[in-house]
């Protein structure tokens, strides 16, 4: 075949082996490909890669002629043990190298002469069996192939980025897609959802590209208006019910958590005394005295604070949302404050003020 079908092919494999195994694109990779998908031509002075290294292609052609120990097992096993060192130090590169190397044997199997795979067995491998349907170097038919493969990189390449499951995520829309997607990925980056959602009380159609803030429930939580709403498919434990939904991914994000035991301390204790200069997030368990009665009615299947006889439930609660239970005093518990940072943000300060009580704190978070 000739050099341009080789790495035209080897590009294929390269991206298609991005698409299926979502590895990241790496151009010297993708460089590496290209030029070992020629390199076992060196057996051929003529060819693109026997001319400029005469010195190795002559004394190969005439010892052992073309197709037959560089494009065998006991090539790949001379080129595996050559470059056995990028496979502990830059392994992306090592499996670059012998996939380009091997996708230019695998195609000129579709030659008519094949390539004696099993060398110094005389076996030929040819593919396909039938001779009609195989390739002539340089043929009419090869250059169609040729054309059929750069047109078919270039609808691989935008999927090589995204991924088969976020090229099918990106057609489908579908939010159980989403919500397996955040699952894996979430604390490491900041995600948004692209959404058509119902309102399951209102019945309101919503469409918005909302901040995630965590999972609950088979669904996921955003912030939509200012108000935190949770999106899934069940009408009975969601706010939201999505029609389209597709993930994004954004800046790289750092959660900085600690712990606060707010064993006899009220929720306003812990919002007035909680200083920072970044907003923050709320999430624990509170035990409370079960006689006590807190006033709010509340007819939404998801809500930041949750009510249940002798324990108050904080999911993703920012100090709006504390509303009618900072009153309630805990018999035991502890409180998780999250601050969610990006790249550019300044470090936390974060400090406690209100006399003795700012004691009971742990001393690691007073010096974030």
């Amino acid at each position: 075949m000739l050099a341009a079908t080789h790495a035209a092919f080897s590009t294929v494999m390269y991206l298609g082996g991005a698409t299926v195994f979502e590895y990241k694109i790496d151009p010297i990779a993708w460089c590496l490909a290209m030029l070992f998908s020629i390199m076992p031509d060196i057996d051929l002075p003529t060819s693109k890669v026997g001319r400029p290294l005469f010195w190795i292609s002559v004394p190969l052609e005439k010892r052992f002629g073309h197709r037959t120990i560089t494009h065998s097992f006991v090539g790949i096993a001379i080129l595996v043990t050559l470059i056995s060192p990028l496979y502990f130090y830059f392994p992306l590169y090592f499996w670059a190298v012998l996939g380009g190397y091997w996708s230019h044997l695998q195609i000129d199997m579709a030659n008519f002469r094949g390539v004696d795979l099993f060398w110094p067995s005389p076996i030929r491998v040819v593919m396909p069996g039938k001779r009609a349907y195989r390739l002539e170097v340089g043929s009419k038919a090869e250059m169609i192939v040729l054309c059929s493969m750069l047109v078919f990189c270039v609808g691989l390449y935008p999927m090589s980025n995204l991924g088969l499951r976020g090229g099918l995520h990106q057609i489908l829309k579908d939010f159980e897609i989403s919500y397996d997607e955040f699952i894996e990925v979430q604390g490491a980056n900041w995600y948004t959802l692209e959404l058509k959602a119902i309102d399951n009380l209102t019945l309101e159609h919503i469409n918005c590209v909302c901040p995630i803030l965590g999972a609950w429930q088979s669904g996921l939580i955003i912030e939509h208006n200012g108000k935190v709403r949770s999106v899934g498919k069940s009408q009975m434990q969601h706010n939201l019910f999505p029609v389209d939904a597709v993930l994004i991914k954004g800046e790289p994000l750092r959660v900085i958590s600690q712990r606060v035991d707010m064993k006899g301390k009220s929720l306003r204790w812990l919002v007035n005394n909680l200083k920072a200069n970044h907003g923050y997030y709320l999430v624990g368990e509170l035990y409370v005295d079960a006689d006590k009665v807190v006033n709010v009615s509340q007819i939404e299947a998801y809500h930041p604070v949750l009510w249940g006889g002798d324990k108050v439930r904080l999911h993703y609660a920012r100090a709006e949302d504390l509303g009618e239970y900072l009153n309630v005093t805990a018999i035991r518990g502890e409180v998780v404050v999250q601050f969610w940072l990006r790249s550019h943000d300044k470090p936390v300060e974060l400090n406690f003020a209100g006399g003795a009580d700012s004691e009971e704190m742990p001393g690691v978070l007073r010096g974030l």
